[in-house]
């Protein structure tokens, strides 16, 4: 089975990019906790490819993945996807904009869709949350109805939302660039995009002792950035994307220059440069047509919920600093949490009862890390 791991959960950007390559070339979806996950698994073969976020038009670079890239052998880029970004104002079915109390989303999505919501919504206050899904998960598990939530198209679809108002971004120039990586280099023809990071021989002209080498072999220059190399202040290094294949004289020479020039040199990738931008359309699913398709898609919810778990317990052991060891038990508060997830679990057809039980085992979790980290500050 060919599979294309993402950085969940479901309904991100990262989702929404994940499933129109995994459409345009039969993969099936695997949702990881991280960034680094997926690069990870990509490298050990654990998946076949993945997709990773690396720049966008208005936030610029994503600083983790070119760091991952850096310094993990085995994961090559191999193809790239330009996402038009389009943000949505989603809410349960049935609310109407004149409901709507308060808006959930990403700090980033809220700043670009601040004229809509001044306009539409001026008087509703706007809470930040870690991500559009997030937002999303929030207003569709919410005892109040009249929430809504900023983010994508898919986060509509994971989460059961309505569309109340589309493209609500006040600047429709938004686009993320995402990379595709593979445990092997890429095999194919046509027009080619090469990426590389090196590190520079510090003294006069060592950036134009790098550019020059492209310019001289008439090597068109796409992109170039610096990034901190974790040494000494002012240290860099430069990642740096030109058109070309590596089997090009001109670029293989171009390269070995580069390399004399450097004081290391990695090769990222060489891949198709024919990609155009991508639009988030109707179809924002991708239909498992077998048996092991449906159980690769039960395989990624397990990981978002265990995600999900795992960012529970963090919260869990930040609570325990306000406890003491008598009062790590709180049935009150316990109750409570009880009765809105039975409540939820009824709106959405799930088993109330199995839910407490779940939700029962959780408890006692949670106050088994408690009195160990209780005690362990003793």
């Amino acid at each position: 089975m060919r599979t294309l791991g993402y950085l969940g959960p479901r309904g991100t950007f990262s989702h929404t990019a994940a499933l129109h390559y995994a459409d345009m070339h039969g993969y099936t979806l695997i949702c990881c906790a991280s960034l680094d996950a997926v690069v990870q698994k990509v490298a050990s073969k654990e998946l076949t490819c993945g997709i990773v976020p690396v720049e966008n038009s208005l936030g610029g670079t994503v600083g983790e993945t070119l760091d991952l890239l850096t310094v993990t052998e085995g994961a090559w880029v191999i193809a790239e996807l330009l996402l038009h970004i389009e943000q949505h104002l989603l809410a349960c079915p049935g609310v109407t904009l004149a409901d709507i109390k308060k808006v959930y989303s990403h700090p980033q999505a809220l700043a670009q869709c601040r004229c809509f919501l001044k306009r539409r919504l001026p008087d509703t206050p706007v809470i930040e949350t870690a991500s559009t899904a997030a937002a999303a998960l929030k207003v569709a598990g919410a005892e109040d109805a009249a929430l809504a939530a900023v983010g994508s198209q898919s986060a509509a679809a994971a989460y059961g939302l309505q569309i109340l108002h589309a493209d609500i971004q006040d600047n429709d120039a938004n686009t993320t660039r995402f990379l595709v990586l593979g445990s092997e280099e890429a095999v194919f023809s046509g027009p080619a995009k090469t990426s590389l990071v090196l590190a520079l021989r510090d003294g006069p002209g060592a950036l134009y002792r790098i550019l020059r080498p492209l310019a001289q072999r008439a090597i068109n220059l796409t992109r170039i950035e610096s990034r901190p190399s974790g040494g000494k202040l002012g240290d860099y290094i430069f990642f740096i994307d030109f058109e070309g294949r590596t089997d090009c004289p001109e670029v293989s020479d171009a390269i070995q220059e580069l390399k004399n020039n450097s004081l290391w040199l990695k090769l990222l990738g060489c891949y198709p440069n024919d990609v155009k931008e991508t639009r988030p359309g109707h179809r924002e699913a991708v239909q498992s047509i077998d048996l092991p398709g449906l159980r690769s898609q039960i395989d990624a919810v397990d990981a978002e919920v265990l995600h999900l778990l795992s960012i529970r317990q963090q919260l869990v052991e930040q609570v325990a600093a306000f406890k003491s060891k008598d009062a790590v038990v709180d049935m009150h508060r316990e109750e409570q949490i009880l009765q809105r997830v039975k409540k939820m679990a009824r709106r959405k057809d799930i088993d109330p009862e199995m839910v407490e039980v779940i939700y029962r085992q959780i408890f006692k979790g949670a106050v088994r890390r408690q009195m160990e980290l209780l005690m362990s500050c003793r």
